[in-house]
């Protein structure tokens, strides 16, 4: 818990004594951090101590409590005062007003019920405005990180050091969409899971996110021992363990183990981003020091991948082998997960394209290493390649194969009904229907289904048209019905798809 830092400024000592003691400070949330006699000593501990709040006499020896305020007000703008006063004068109440205090106690009016009401409004407007400030500097710092552009922030804030921790979900391959539509709110969702705890720790620290990353920022001062790497280290685990997450939840906490400006942090986060991400989905802990990446150069590997491979490997793999062997170690080499993203997805929609339907591969993988990353493409292609040849050795029925190769004419005929099918070989839809069921293991339906969806990404990758004239062109009136058919199918919606794969 924060406390609010309180200075009790006063000439008399006993009334100093009786503040100090009329209320229990701790239980309503403040902390007397110091005390003095007069505006100029006062001015001293301000320096030191940066209070919250100053509760100050106005008429004192040395330097009077209007002179006291005027600099503090110039100086320290933030820093919320109460006047008291022994007079119950107008004229001070109305030299308070102009000077723009708040609040304005006369002293032998002071009980303790009334001044704990008054700290607690007090405390309410300082909440109040810190969780105003830190959503603003939440804004404008992921503005920063991204873009570039920043509006004004405080000086202060630019002369700080930090050290700076980013924090991520382990990003499995297929949540790494950064050619697609950016749908990525993991760094909100992470925001909102630590921001109380994290800011009661830390009330004087950053706390703001790209679309993916959290970034916390805490200062360097805020170190009992030293920014020493054991006590960074830490700080890395305890930030982790705030997410009351399990050991092996797919949370990945990496630091800067040096105290960085604002200004440095963001040079330091664009040059190594590519590097993060690449960490980020094939960590080898879930805690890692940045700096070892420091003097890396991220160049992307510009060498393509032949996927036309796919289809004229199909009985001899060998060569397409040797080829995702050298290219993956290539992207591997460079931690290039861009490329690393766009060779599986595309792969994997390569082989989609040679099975005829849609392959029942997982939504989420998560890959360790190279070695499991090529174990997995290595052997969904041999299951594309054992179901191609099955199908080769597999003969249907005269009037099935009619059937199947009308439908594969006439799928875009919106009206296609089993009815209509059936009439092309004389059968009735009933017949047909369990002929179709008991040969090919599908229904139907589900059949016209995977064709109308196959052809729909083959347009969504290598045409131009809408997504209202694909879903027309493959057979459904509505637009969002298909949208709706195309999720179900596929886990994904039509704009995924919509990236053209590399020539």
């Amino acid at each position: 818990m924060k406390y609010i830092k309180t200075l009790l400024v006063d000439d008399d000592y006993l009334v100093l004594m009786d503040l100090k003691n009329i209320v229990n400070w701790k239980e309503l949330g403040f902390q007397i951090t110091g005390t003095a006699s007069n505006g100029k000593s006062a001015l001293s501990i301000v320096e030191k101590e940066s209070p919250d709040l100053i509760v100050t006499d106005i008429s004192m020896p040395v330097m009077d409590g209007f002179d006291f305020i005027k600099i503090i007000q110039e100086k320290y703008p933030d820093i919320y005062i109460i006047f008291i006063s022994s007079y119950a004068d107008f004229d001070y109440a109305k030299r308070a007003m102009k000077a723009g205090i708040r609040d304005y106690l006369i002293k032998n009016e002071i009980t303790s019920e009334a001044l704990a009401d008054q700290l607690l409004q007090v405390k309410e407007f300082l909440q109040n405005r810190t969780r105003s400030r830190v959503q603003d500097y939440r804004l404008k710092l992921s503005e920063y990180f991204m873009s570039g552009s920043i509006q004004p922030l405080p000086e202060e804030l630019h002369r700080k050091r930090f050290i700076f921790y980013f924090i991520s979900y382990y990003q499995p391959l297929e949540k790494l969409k950064p050619h697609f539509q950016r749908t990525v709110q993991g760094g909100s969702d992470l925001y909102h899971r630590l921001h109380d705890i994290y800011f009661d720790s830390y009330p004087d620290a950053l706390l703001f996110t790209t679309e993916d990353i959290l970034i916390a920022g805490i200062p360097a001062k805020s170190f009992e021992s030293g920014c020493s790497i054991t006590g960074i280290s830490n700080t890395a685990k305890t930030l982790r363990s705030w997410f009351a997450v399990p050991d092996n939840c797919d949370l990945f906490v990496s630091y800067y183990p040096y105290k960085l400006s604002l200004e440095a942090c963001r040079s330091f986060y664009q040059k190594l981003l590519p590097l993060i991400r690449f960490q980020n989905s094939f960590p080898v802990a879930f805690q890692e020091n940045l700096a070892k990446l420091e003097e890396s150069v991220y160049i992307p590997v510009r060498q393509n991948f032949s996927y036309k491979l796919l289809a004229s490997s199909l009985d001899h793999p060998e060569e397409l082998y040797n080829q995702l062997d050298y290219y993956a170690g290539k992207l591997f080499e460079q931690k290039d997960i861009d490329g690393i993203f766009y060779l599986y997805h595309n792969c994997m929609l390569q082989m989609e394209e040679l099975s005829e339907h849609m392959l029942n591969f997982s939504s989420c993988q998560y890959f360790h290493d190279q070695e499991t990353f090529l174990n997995f493409i290595k052997k969904s292609y041999e299951e594309v390649r054992q179901s191609l040849q099955i199908s080769r050795l597999k003969h249907y029925s005269i009037p099935l194969s009619t059937a199947m190769e009308y439908m594969k004419h006439n799928y875009q005929n919106h009206s296609l009904t089993v009815e209509i099918i059936a009439a092309q070989i004389g059968f009735s839809s009933s017949r047909f229907s369990v002929l179709f069921k008991q040969e090919t293991g599908q229904t139907v339906g589900d059949y016209l289904t995977d064709l109308r969806i196959s052809q729909a990404i083959h347009l969504l990758e290598n045409s131009h048209l809408k997504i209202y004239e694909i879903a027309e062109h493959v057979g459904y009136k509505s637009a969002q019905y298909f949208s709706q058919v195309f999720y179900q199918r596929t886990g994904h919606k039509p704009l995924y798809f919509r990236q053209k794969k590399p020539e």
